[in-house]
This record gives structure tokens, C-alpha cells and sequence, in this order.
């Protein structure tokens, strides 16, 4: 990501991370986990979640990720 360290948390950090992702994904927040921040350009890892665990949906929650950051 194109931010700072100081500027990703002053912007509202892991929860509208959270927010925007999910809502871009059209998944629920609570299916998303932050691990983990580091500082550089910007890294953020994180997981996704599907409570019954479809590699259906998984799958095209991935494909539509992978779309949407080719997209910008």
C-alpha cells in the first residue's frame, strides 16, 4: 500500500482496513483477521474466513481479490 506506517494508523488502521476490505469483498468483517502490520511501504497480512469453509466461495472471494487489485 502506498501509505505510511504513521499514516495508515492516523487514517483509521486495522478497522477501516477491515471495513473497506470486506466491503470491496462483499464478505462480512467479522470473517476477516489482521495478523499483523509492518512498517516499509506498507504490509498487512491477514486472513479470510468462511464459517462452513466452501472452497466454492473461498475460491471466488479469491477471484474477485485478485480482480479487484489488478483493477487498483
Amino acid at each position: 500500500m502506498e501509505w505510511t506506517f504513521a499514516e495508515f494508523f492516523a487514517s483509521g488502521g486495522t478497522t477501516t482496513f477491515v471495513d473497506r476490505l470486506s466491503t470491496s469483498l462483499g464478505i462480512h468483517k467479522s470473517d476477516i483477521k489482521v495478523v499483523s502490520v509492518y512498517e516499509g511501504s506498507l504490509i498487512i497480512i491477514y486472513d479470510i474466513f468462511q464459517e462452513l469453509n466452501d472452497p466454492v466461495l473461498l475460491a471466488e472471494i479469491k477471484t474477485k481479490q485478485i480482480d479487484l487489485f489488478a483493477t487498483n
